[in-house]
Parts: structure tokens; C-alpha cells; sequence
């Protein structure tokens, strides 16, 4: 094997994160929010978790399938792809404690920063991270970027897509939905079907994120 290849098959296999989230933070319907980062050194396998899934007639460019419009059988078979692959998964949970919290940069990138945390810690190698696009104002963008980034004390690529146009955050969207889904008690079995995957799957409330809002001197 030649440097070069050698180089180029080490670069291919660094764990490459998507992360996407499921609730919102500012509607007080919605009692938790849900991120979901999904690891994987073969990010160009997950396109195919989709392939086929789409209902008869549609036109979209892309294989996106949303969990709470796909039909059961379409949810089954995608976790059941999911399933088979490899790649990892962690989850955050955050109780709002009925609160209506501002959906900001700073506030994102702290949920952001504790579920980076521990993926980093499992997978330090990690080189890029993928965002299902958040903010639609590019100012807002890049003080996300800079907060996170601050926090982390760690040089990453971060990256800002739209799950149309990248179906590969698409895998993360399934994963905080299922994860929402059986948080709230309303369909817990493909929650079920995600478990072999899950490295952590962590539960704070709003007070104890606000500790480490707090805590991080570099937020104050």
C-alpha cells in the first residue's frame, strides 16, 4: 500500500457526526426536546437507508421520509436497515420544565456542546459534524459556530445542511423523532428497534443545562 493510499483510506474511516434534533425549544407544547447524533466512518452507506421508501407518485429530488408522515410499514423497514449497520448513536433528552426557552445560537450550541461531549470522548477522532440547518440567518449561524466551538476547546468542521438536499441527516431526524416518540409514550417500538446502537442516551432537565451554561466560564 502506497502513502497515498494509505492516507486516503485513513481519512475515509474518521467517524464523520450528524445531528439532528426532534421538538423545539421555544413552543411550550413540546415538554422535551430530543438531539440525536448518529456516528458513522461510512456516511456514503446511509443515502441507502431510504432507497425505496418514498410513497408512489412523489417527485421530491430526495428520499426524505419524515417519521410522523411515513406510514408503519415504511418506519419498519428503515429502522430495520438502520439497524444493520454500523454506527453509533447518542441521545439527549432535555425536560423544558413547561418553559418557554428561547430558541438562540448560544442556547443550541450548549444542548449542541454536552451531547459533542460525549460522542467525542467515545469517538475523538471525529473531524467533521453535520447540522440539519437550524438558523436560517447566516449571522445566527456563525455565532453557533463560535459558541460551540469555544466550548469544545476542539477544532472541528461544522456544517450546516438542508436534509433535502443531504439525505444523510435525514438518519438523524428518524432517530430524535423515534426517540421523541417513545419519550412521550405515544410509539415507543421504534425506539426499541434503535437500542442496540445507542452508546448513551442521556436525561437532563433545563435547570441542570442551565448549571452547565453556568459552569463554563466561557458562556458567562
Amino acid at each position: 500500500m502506497t502513502i497515498i493510499s494509505w492516507v486516503y483510506n485513513f481519512l475515509v474511516l474518521l467517524p464523520v457526526v450528524f445531528i439532528d434534533e426532534s421538538g423545539t425549544l421555544p413552543d411550550p407544547k413540546d415538554k422535551v426536546i430530543i438531539l440525536a447524533a448518529l456516528i458513522t466512518a461510512r456516511p456514503e452507506e446511509l443515502p441507502k437507508l431510504f432507497k425505496g421508501l418514498q410513497k408512489k407518485g412523489q417527485k421530491s429530488k430526495t428520499n426524505e421520509i419524515k417519521f410522523y408522515s411515513a406510514g408503519e410499514k415504511t418506519k419498519v423497514i428503515f429502522f430495520e436497515r438502520l439497524a444493520r449497520e454500523k454506527l453509533d448513536l447518542f441521545l439527549l433528552t432535555v425536560e423544558k420544565m413547561g418553559r418557554k426557552i428561547p430558541d438562540t445560537p448560544r442556547h443550541f450550541a450548549l444542548l449542541s456542546w454536552i451531547l459533542l461531549r460525549d460522542v467525542l470522548t467515545f469517538r475523538p477522532q471525529t473531524a467533521e459534524v453535520f447540522f440539519d440547518r437550524h438558523f436560517a440567518v447566516n449571522n445566527d449561524l456563525k455565532k453557533f459556530n463560535e459558541t460551540l466551538s469555544s466550548l469544545l476547546q476542539k477544532r472541528l468542521v461544522l456544517k450546516h445542511v438542508d436534509s433535502k438536499k443531504d439525505p444523510r441527516i435525514n438518519a438523524a431526524d428518524m432517530a430524535a423523532s423515534a426517540t421523541l416518540a417513545f419519550r412521550t409514550g405515544r410509539q415507543p417500538r421504534f425506539y426499541e428497534m434503535l437500542r442496540p446502537k445507542i452508546v448513551s442516551d442521556k436525561n437532563l432537565n433545563w435547570a441542570q443545562v442551565k448549571q452547565e451554561f453556568f459552569a463554563n466560564k466561557k458562556l458567562a
